[in-house]
């Protein structure tokens, strides 16, 4: 069993973490929020990741999970460093390599024994170039010092834990197969397709990957527009869509659009890093403008049911997060879309059984969170559903709509349309 450090304990890394230590392996996670930590070592988890919380309290109990704000203890302790820390997109739309770089730096100025260095998270063509020069600058030689890989991760919030275990493949990158094939050693006892090939592949594989299921999103909320336009059932037509083997059901389900921590910024990190090397993706601009337009056809449904200017109105919301289970609202549509409707002048009434509280400084202030369901149709001129949690389904909405001055409800997430 090797022993392992992770740095960064974000839901990549923590579950990546939490994972290797159930594989056997000896896991050292290290971060430099110290709130978080001391959160951890007390066995609970700062994600909403099903399944999760109950085996890291069991490693830890066990011995094989430690966590600590030391990058001097974890990499004095590890024989595989894995670099999990987040790359957001930065105001041109590529990814801000700010935390990938300031953790190279780190690690390199405490590394005093080889390691293999692992990049986990999402970053683009040229980053391992960078590390090495910041290792070089550091003294510390490829080969002797380190050897570095890639290995991307393919998580779906909510569900990471059970993909770390049970993935739909593993790619790792690296210039020697040797590394690589250490590196993959460290999954043995899950089954999956595993996949060895260069850094390059393995970092275009996880980019395509997102860049495809944004265009699959994109792509069926353009059909359910033009559904609506003429008059057609987009419940139906996705139906005999996804009857086609070529196509399939998965990821066919129209909305608000895709939001979250990956796709939106991973697309635009591609389109970007395609542009540098001078070649413009035109039909990845497309994937993404399409995702942009959604914002404009939910307000635009809204107002259009509404038969006058937001100003003065009373919205509901069903929804905030940016999918269902989860408690994530980061790139969420849907605050974006509140955000637009408070802007116009109306007052917002929302509620998510995900979300607890929501922070000013996601410039929501004006925003009512409510503690049920039940309080968002009070008064309320129009009721627009967001997010597709399914216990939306179960509301007493005949009830819910007396409650409302007038009924009028807006599916925008297409709940009662999924299979």
């Amino acid at each position: 069993m090797a022993k392992i450090g992770v740095i960064g304990t974000g839901y990549v890394g923590l579950v990546t973490a939490v994972g290797f230590s159930e594989l056997g392996h000896d896991v050292l996670g290290m971060d430099i929020d110290e709130e978080k930590i001391s959160l951890l070592k007390k066995g609970a988890s700062p994600i909403d990741e099903a399944g999760l919380e109950p085996v890291l309290r069991k490693n830890l109990e066990k011995g094989k999970l430690r966590f600590t704000t030391s990058i001097e203890e974890a990499m004095r302790f590890s024989e595989y460093v894995f670099v999990a820390v987040n790359t957001p997109v930065d105001e041109d739309g590529s990814a801000d390599l700010s935390q990938v770089i300031d953790a190279v730096d780190s690690l390199a100025s405490h590394l005093d024994h080889y390691a293999i260095i692992v990049i986990k998270s999402t970053v683009p063509v040229g980053t391992f170039e960078l590390t090495e020069e910041i290792l070089k600058l550091k003294g510390k030689i490829e080969g002797k010092d380190y050897d570095l890989a890639s290995n991307p991760e393919f998580l779906r919030e909510g569900k990471a834990y059970y993909d770390f275990m049970h993935p739909s493949r593993i790619i790792v990158g690296a210039k020697k197969k040797e590394v690589a094939e250490k590196v993959m050693s460290l999954y043995e006892g899950i089954d999956a397709p595993r996949l060895i090939t260069s850094i390059q592949n393995a970092i275009v594989i996880k980019y395509a990957s997102n860049a495809f299921l944004a265009t699959r999103i994109s792509f069926i909320n353009e059909i359910a527009n033009i559904c609506e336009a003429i008059g057609a059932d987009i419940a139906d037509v996705k139906k005999g869509l996804g009857y086609d083997p070529r196509i399939g059901h998965h990821y066919l389900q129209p909305g608000i659009g895709y939001g979250g921590p990956c796709l939106p910024k991973d697309i635009l990190a591609l389109i970007r890093m395609s542009e540098q090397k001078g070649y413009y993706p035109q039909f990845l601009e497309a994937v993404h403008q399409k995702n942009e337009h959604q914002v404009r056809t939910v307000i635009f449904k809204i107002k259009n049911l509404l038969g006058r200017p937001l100003t003065g109105t009373k919205i509901g919301i069903l929804g905030l997060t940016f999918k269902p289970e989860t408690d994530d609202i980061r790139n969420s549509m849907t605050v974006r879309i509140i955000r637009r409707l408070i802007k116009e002048g109306a007052e917002v009434t929302a509620y998510d059984p995900g979300v607890k509280r929501v922070t000013e400084r996601r410039g929501l202030s004006k925003l009512r969170l409510a503690q049920a369901p039940e309080d968002v149709f009070e008064g309320a001129d129009l009721v627009a559903i967001l997010t597709a949690w399914p216990q939306f389904r179960k509301l007493d909405w005949d009830a819910l709509k007396g409650k409302m001055k007038a009924p009028r409800v807006l599916d925008a997430a297409y709940l009662f349309q999924e299979e």
